[in-house]
């Protein structure tokens, strides 16, 4: 205490204080602020299921055991959910396939995760919803011909369990295994042409620029980082997006996100406003240790201008503090 009163009264005594709690105020809204996990969804590429491949009676069992307690056993919704009625089943595939929901805090803006239930259940959900729950037409369908993610091996690995004992580490299994990752292989090749074709059908990356930097770039970052928005919540990075969560995200307008409906962009603009993201996606980041995660050129050059506006305080205090020591 002594050594803080005996020099309290010392010309840099004021401008430490401020320093000390500008820097206080920072580490602490930064160890605050939400962050977003990152996580890849498998998302097979496929075209929309047919009456054959879902079981509706099992879609609404799904619904009961993880929708119904938020958003009704009829979807209405209640005080924590909203009204399923009107979203479509593309606000459907996009919240369940990023592994938003179900959410055990529906107060809270969700980050992406691992999808919770296999590609089955959200097949057989969707079709129980477009059933019993959603209202006439309304809403957007889920765009089955833009592509999803890429398949992941353990959708066709077979499993240890479905042998019997003694079984797992024989021939039988290891043939199995073999034509596992032959499926595997077929089925990846199939889904980089389709990816391959949806993107070669865009064909103006000026106007793909353009459409980002007008509807996307102010919320998501020009790189597609994300960054921060109102009471909290934030815009998430896009880097892992596929073809198929873009689209739905435009046509369904999850959390803060406006929607862009087709009216408001067509089918064509938004598969050019895709490929311009993909090919944000594959840019390497070249900004080394000061790229400040590539949040954008606006917020770099504020950074920029308060290191250089506190360089040039420091200059003045230190030479105010030094005529005051020479006087």
């Amino acid at each position: 205490m002594k050594w803080i009163t005996a020099r309290r009264r010392h010309p840099l005594a004021g401008y430490v204080v401020v320093i000390l709690a500008l820097a206080l105020f920072g580490v602490g809204y930064a160890g605050l602020a939400p962050t977003a996990d990152q996580a890849q969804a498998q998302t097979l590429a496929a075209d929309a299921p047919s009456p054959e491949d879902v079981d509706v009676a099992e879609g609404k069992t799904v619904f009961d055991q993880t929708c119904a307690t938020c958003h009704g056993l009829d979807g209405s919704g209640s005080e924590v959910g909203p009204d399923l009625r009107d979203v479509g089943p593309a606000a459907i595939d996009f919240q369940v396939s990023t592994g938003r929901m179900p959410s055990m805090n529906p107060d809270a803006q969700m980050p992406r995760k691992p999808m919770v239930m296999t590609e089955q259940e959200l097949a057989n959900l969707i079709a129980y919803y477009n059933e019993s729950i959603r209202s006439g037409t309304n809403g957007a369908d889920v765009p089955y011909d833009v592509p999803g993610g890429a398949p992941g091996y353990d959708d066709f690995k077979p499993l240890r369990s479905d042998f019997a004992e003694g079984e797992a580490g024989s021939e039988e299994y290891e043939a199995a295994l073999e034509e596992a990752e032959a499926e595997y292989r077929t089925a990846l090749e199939e889904y980089q042409d389709e990816y391959d074709e949806y993107i070669a059908g865009a064909d103006n990356t000026d106007m793909g620029m353009r459409l980002y930097l007008t509807n996307c770039a102010h919320c998501h970052g020009w790189s597609g980082g994300g960054g921060a928005l109102t009471d909290g919540r934030w815009a998430p990075e896009i880097h892992e997006s596929t073809p198929r969560e873009i689209y739905e995200a435009m046509v369904s307008g999850p959390g803060a996100m406006p929607m862009f409906s087709d009216g408001a962009i067509d089918p064509e603009e938004k598969q050019e406003l895709i490929s311009y993201v993909k090919t944000l996606q594959a840019e390497p980041n070249a900004g080394g240790i000061f790229d400040l995660d590539r949040v954008g050129q606006v917020a770099e050059g504020l950074i920029g201008w308060v290191v250089g506006l506190a360089l040039i305080v420091a200059c003045a205090i230190w030479i105010t503090a030094k005529q005051r020591a020479h006087d």
